[in-house]
């Protein structure tokens, strides 16, 4: 078994994406990351750690960094036993960073435990996720509503809405942080809201996309507008509007313990296709 890092994108989808794309929705993280950085040259400014195994030849499993943040780890059918192992003794023999991890449950709790053992460090459970699949929107958005995206005009408001999405979602971020992707998210038109009348009440953001589907997130409502359906409209539209523009499925994460947002996301015709984790290490 041979585990190494591939230095170019281009090259690396050559030989993982038919294997990420077995199970399009699970991976759609490292999918979507990988086409971001092949059409932005330069995007990842801290660089990007594109992990490969190989057997005999073949390629059998992928796993990825854009540091600092978490390790990814695929998702794929029949994991052999000493492909965790592996990659875990490759990043500590090499050196790399390891600021934590993430992906499907099985196998990033065979690299926590494995991490613990060779690093001494303990680890901290950061989230745990539903991944969902959407292939046609079932229920109609409310008619007297409006899907519009986000303008310059409307900045203010994004980076206060992002600010509360992350507090609500137990996600760290700053407030500058939440300034930067608010405009990052306005300038490549991927912010969406909803208007109703002349009030924007909620919005949602097309986060990632892969070669058949499109990943939404940042669903957020302020605490005046929420229990009044509109997260149920702009998720229903948004996704309507990415299947018309061609894409095959819809996709995005839910919070496992939170049963609001489930039900709703259920409610317009998304299902369960898989969970995530994710765990970060400290001294």
């Amino acid at each position: 078994m041979k585990v190494y890092l591939e230095t170019s994108i281009n090259n690396y989808l050559s030989k993982v994406e038919e294997l990420l794309l077995k199970d399009e929705a699970n991976n759609n993280l490292m999918l979507g990351l990988l086409e971001r950085g092949r059409n932005n040259i330069g995007i990842y400014t801290n660089g990007i750690r594109l992990g490969v195994v190989e057997e005999d030849g073949e390629v059998i499993y992928a796993f990825m960094q854009t540091p600092p943040n978490k390790w990814i780890l695929a998702k794929i059918d029949s994991v052999q036993k000493n492909i965790i192992p592996a990659i875990v003794q490759f990043l500590f023999t090499n050196k790399y960073p390891v600021p934590g991890v993430l992906g499907p449950l099985k196998q990033v709790e065979e690299f926590v435990d494995s991490w613990k053992a060779v690093s001494g460090k303990r680890a901290d459970l950061s989230m745990k996720q539903l991944i969902y699949q959407l292939d046609s929107v079932r229920v109609t958005p409310d008619p007297r509503g409006e899907l519009m995206i986000a303008e310059d005009t409307h900045t203010p408001l994004a980076k206060r809405w992002l600010y509360q999405f992350a507090k609500e979602a137990r996600m760290p971020m700053t407030k500058q942080e939440a300034d930067s992707m608010a405009v990052s998210f306005i300038q490549k038109q991927s912010l969406f809201l909803w208007k109703m009348g002349d009030e924007i009440v909620s919005m949602a953001n097309n986060s990632r996309r892969t070669r058949n589907g499109s990943t939404i997130n940042a669903v957020f409502t302020p605490d005046e507008h929420k229990r009044k359906g509109y997260a149920t409209s702009i998720v229903a539209a948004l996704s309507q509007k990415l299947l018309d523009d061609g894409f095959t499925f819809c996709s995005l994460y839910t919070d496992a313990d939170n049963p609001t947002s489930n039900s709703i996301y259920q409610k317009i015709g998304y299902y369960i296709v898989g969970e995530s984790v994710e765990y970060y290490f400290v001294s």
